[in-house]
């Protein structure tokens, strides 16, 4: 199975950082506050979530509880899940219930109905359908393309060795995949500029990023974060 990985990044504060510095100013430390997404409960007696417009409700996918190692991870520690099979649609056109699909971090309204976790989502922020365990076959949606990513180089140009958070991240990639095309004012559909096999630079922190199998980085991006093709 694959590991999605969102693009979108935070810094966080260090607190210990925080408090060493308030000691030394003299000051008590600041309390950090942490904000947490809870999903909206569906009281029980409603046993029904229709989507209205092009939303579609998704039952998502189970956070893995353990770490590689087999460590048992604290539910604040484990990766948000970002796939899932779609249960019901409103008026969307590319996909269907019983689809497995893939949608964008923090995208949605997460519900949960029955103990079982949901998220209502418009259908463009659905990234693409998994037709199977890996992320290499996904299908994208509108105007979506598919890379597989050169990998960062691990040395800068000095020769010095780079850590994994150091490392420069790639902006080169191979399409695997095209979407159908984005959608015009008038209904039509345009279809991306480039195909499958091309090498494209793309914008840097653009897409979302997943890791295949034997640690294969790919990224899916909108056909405007593409820059150029090169040979």
């Amino acid at each position: 199975m694959f590991s999605p990985v969102a693009s979108c990044s935070y810094t966080a504060a260090r607190p210990q950082a925080a408090q060493f510095s308030a000691r030394r100013c003299g000051r008590p430390a600041a309390r950090q506050r942490v904000v947490v997404r809870a999903a909206t409960v569906v009281p029980s007696e409603y046993k029904r979530v229709a989507p209205v417009g092009d939303r579609v409700l998704v039952k998502v996918d189970v956070s893995e509880a353990k770490s590689t190692g087999g460590i048992l991870l604290p539910s604040s520690a484990q990766k948000k899940p970002t796939q899932g099979e779609i249960t019901s649609v409103g008026s969307a056109k590319a996909v269907k219930s019983g689809e497995k699909v893939v949608y964008s971090k923090y995208a949605g309204t997460e519900l949960k109905m029955a103990d079982t976790e949901y998220v209502l989502l418009k259908e463009d922020d659905v990234i693409g359908i998994l037709t199977s365990d890996n992320i290499a076959d996904l299908k994208p949606l509108g105007d979506r393309i598919l890379l597989e990513a050169e990998e960062a180089t691990d040395r800068s140009e000095g020769g010095v060795i780079l850590t994994a958070a150091s490392k420069e991240r790639p902006t080169l990639g191979t399409v695997v995949a095209v979407g159908s095309g984005r959608e015009d004012d008038d209904g039509k559909i345009i279809k991306p500029n480039v195909e499958a096999g091309a090498k494209v630079l793309y914008s840097r922190y653009a897409g979302t990023e997943f890791t295949g199998p034997d640690d294969r980085a790919f990224v899916v991006v909108r056909e405007s974060d593409i820059l150029a093709t090169v040979a």
